[in-house]
């Protein structure tokens, strides 16, 4: 997991043991390590979530890790679902992935002019869940404009 996707998760408090430990997993398959960072990767998707926070923190101060701004996480977040809808198939999945990006894009970034695709994707979605006649997008192609703005989007925040 990245570490700005990893933040966006701590700031919304979603954050679980699991995240942290997979957090702990990618940074050791970058050569990246501290003492705590090696601890936090022994521990269990089952562990005790305050003690597994304990060790995070130690980590993020022994690699000198600042906290990023709350824009630049929910843009990394966004950049981590787009990740996922590129890898989906189904196509709720994916229209579930493509709604989680908007209210990301209308409710928590305060310029999401470069999001715009999104919003027009999301109204799309509600033209074609309530069986608006007059249009004329079917769900493949709808599918298709997804995928294509994630690849956009996924080139565009990394």
């Amino acid at each position: 997991m990245e570490t700005n996707v990893l933040f966006y998760k701590i700031q919304k408090g979603t954050i679980t043991t699991e995240d942290y430990v997979n957090w702990s997993y990618s940074q050791l398959e970058k050569y990246v390590s501290s003492p705590s960072l090696n601890i936090l990767s022994s521990f269990s998707f089952d562990d005790n979530l305050f003690e597994v926070e304990m060790y995070f923190k130690r980590a993020i101060d022994e690699l000198a890790i600042n906290e990023p701004t709350f824009d630049i996480c929910a843009r990394a977040y966004i950049g981590f679902l787009a990740n996922k809808i590129k890898k989906a198939y189904e196509h709720t999945v994916i229209f579930d992935l493509a709604d989680m990006i908007f209210q990301i894009a209308a409710t928590e970034l305060d310029n999401a002019d470069d999001l715009f695709a999104w919003f027009e994707i999301s109204e799309m979605i509600d033209r074609l869940n309530y069986d608006d006649q007059s249009f004329v997008l079917n769900e493949d192609d709808l599918i298709s404009r997804i995928k294509n703005e994630a690849e956009i989007l996924q080139r565009y925040i990394h």
